[in-house]
């Protein structure tokens, strides 16, 4: 399962290491030296693309939430299909260089830096699917609906928008004007995707107006049908749309458990769809006849999330000791054997292995060790009787939760009972339905342990900071985490990420988000295990689809080869 980090983090901060152009895509290199491709998308012009045609894409999650800011629908399955229908403000190439997105704006940039003004030019045509335009009232509702991570708006995340003071319609209701309280590197990455004023306009309206339904669109493409009963999100060509037309008449998004992909793939069930970590699923798509397996690294990454509010991982030494215990190097073995990918283990939460900036930053628990790791757990008062440790007359077990039809989290799961079992952990594996994955587990906090992928974005230090953001209470009392899963956090290391994102100077942003990520590692957040592949199955005919790593997708452009 894969879950979507918000489009915010900073600019200056973002280049994967040594790209050069190479066969029709980019590719750059591990600091192991293996040449990766940092986007594999066959690329053809429009006029060797045919017109019509119905793309079968497989997802792995059935989202219940189409609000992608609402903290329940910040999903990478939702996000393919959104960006089909709703605005994308800005553009990122397969070298994470951002352009404005001029179906939606014709010009954006800093128009005063004391303080630092945003001025946002709108395209004229642009149009909402009820007919409204695209004017500066959704900016300002949108603004007001994300500013805060403690209000009624339950949101993923807050960060960039908590940094403005307002946001209003400057010379008429086609420029948009923000202004800022603090200087914020990354203002490209806020309003990315935008929802029209109405999905903003109270908190009722954000949090339940879009459960199983897409109000408004605004995209090349517009929404048919959403199927309850087949999982199916059916999207057709818009011809209301303003920009170049769509090739595609219709993109059928289908909900396949993981493992199902590449069956259905080499079936001719589907056309494209993740194959994941998965060396026999890779391989068996290789095989497939009139398909291909399309690749690229990016700024995605496996890992286990630790429930720091869980009453067995409320001690810092019992975290500390699960991180121990963790053989990642054995992880990264088993999961990424027989896919062409470096198995070298990630060792930072902000930066992957490619990334300029990346430091290992594990510190005296970067290695696995078992003696270590016990000595913690005796000095937290969890004492070995038998099989597994106690303390006060209980055991020292963890629920680890996965999804149901996930075979790599599956593997995870058992490869890591068996290790937890060396110093005394009973780990449970709890395996419950992928659709309801992180609905009724992750999100509410309903595990101990659990593992799942994040899915980075252009901006690696801001997207970061709703995950490692110290939760905080609003006026209720409730605790609004945004996608801080491990539920805990430090005033240390918010400072840290909070002067980061605002610091232009780009070695002094990389050295202060360094040294927050050496206080996760020591707080016991999360588990980095490594890099992940971008490995697709594809038609072959397909054009301008694959592994996107970095790059934004042109679904106007999609389409079967002639």
């Amino acid at each position: 399962m894969n879950r979507h980090r918000l489009w915010a983090a900073a600019l200056a901060l973002i280049s994967a290491a040594l790209i050069v152009a190479g066969c029709g895509s980019a590719s750059t290199s591990t600091g192991g030296g293996v040449a990766l491709k940092a986007s594999d998308l066959n690329p053809q012009s429009r006029d060797q693309v045919k017109d019509g045609g119905v793309l079968r894409w497989a997802i792995d999650e059935f989202p219940s939430n189409w609000n992608y800011n609402q903290i329940d629908g910040t999903l990478g399955t939702a996000y393919n299909v959104e960006a089909a229908i709703m605005p994308t403000t800005f553009n990122v190439d397969d070298k994470a260089n951002l352009t404005p997105n001029l179906d939606y704006l014709t010009s954006a940039k800093v128009t005063s830096t004391t303080p630092q003004v945003i001025t946002y030019e709108l395209n004229r045509k642009a149009k909402w699917s009820d007919g409204k335009p695209i004017t500066a009232a959704d900016y300002i509702a949108q603004w007001k609906a994300l500013r805060s991570a403690t209000s009624d708006y339950q949101v993923s995340s807050s960060t960039g928008y908590e940094s403005i003071s307002s946001t209003k319609a400057g010379k008429d209701a086609y420029e948009v004007v923000t202004t800022y309280s603090k200087p914020f590197a990354d203002w490209q990455s806020i309003f990315n995707p935008l929802y029209p004023a109405s999905a903003n306009a109270t908190p009722a309206a954000f949090n339940k107006g879009w459960i199983n339904k897409i109000p408004v669109t605004a995209g090349p493409f517009k929404l048919e049908k959403i199927d309850q009963t087949a999982q199916s999100i059916t999207v057709v060509r818009d011809p209301a749309w303003w920009g170049t037309p769509a090739k595609l008449d219709k993109i059928v998004f289908r909900t396949l458990a993981d493992d199902a992909i590449v069956s259905s793939f080499a079936n001719g069930e589907v056309d494209y769809g993740e194959i994941g970590p998965d060396p026999s699923g890779y391989k068996r798509a290789l095989g497939v006849t009139g398909g291909a397996v399309r690749e690229a690294g990016g700024p995605d990454f496996r890992h286990f999330t630790m429930n720091g509010a869980s009453p067995m991982l409320s001690d810092q030494r019992v975290r500390q000791a699960f991180t121990l215990g963790v053989d990642r190097k054995v992880i990264a073995r088993a999961d990424l054997t027989g896919l062409n990918w470096p198995t070298a283990t990630l060792d930072n939460h902000f930066l992957v292995n490619t990334q300029v900036g990346y430091k290992d930053n594990t510190g005296d628990l970067g290695t696995y060790d078992t003696a270590k790791a016990g000595k913690l757990l005796d000095e937290a008062g969890w004492k070995l009787s038998g099989a597994f440790r106690e303390k006060g007359g209980k055991q020292l077990k963890l629920r680890f939760v996965i999804p149901a039809g996930v075979s790599v989290s599956k593997q995870e799961g058992e490869l890591v009972q068996g290790m937890m079992k060396k110093i005394g952990i009973n780990l449970d594996l709890q395996t419950v339905p992928s659709d309801a994955f992180f609905d009724k587990y992750v999100t509410p906090g309903n595990f101990d342990i659990t593992a799942f992928s994040w899915i980075g974005t252009p901006f690696p230090i801001s997207s970061a900071q709703s995950i490692y953001a110290k939760p905080t209470k609003d006026a209720k009392g409730d605790l609004q985490i945004q996608q801080n899963y491990a539920r805990i956090g430090t005033a240390s290391i918010d400072k840290l990420m909070g002067d980061a994102a605002t610091t232009l100077d780009k070695g002094k942003a990389l050295d202060l988000i360094n040294q927050a990520d050496a206080q996760l590692w020591q707080l016991g957040h999360s588990l980095t295990l490594y890099q992940r592949p971008q490995l697709l199955a594809v038609k072959a005919t397909l054009a301008n689809l694959g592994a996107f790593g970095f790059k934004s997708p042109v679904y106007e452009d999609m389409g079967f080869g002639k």
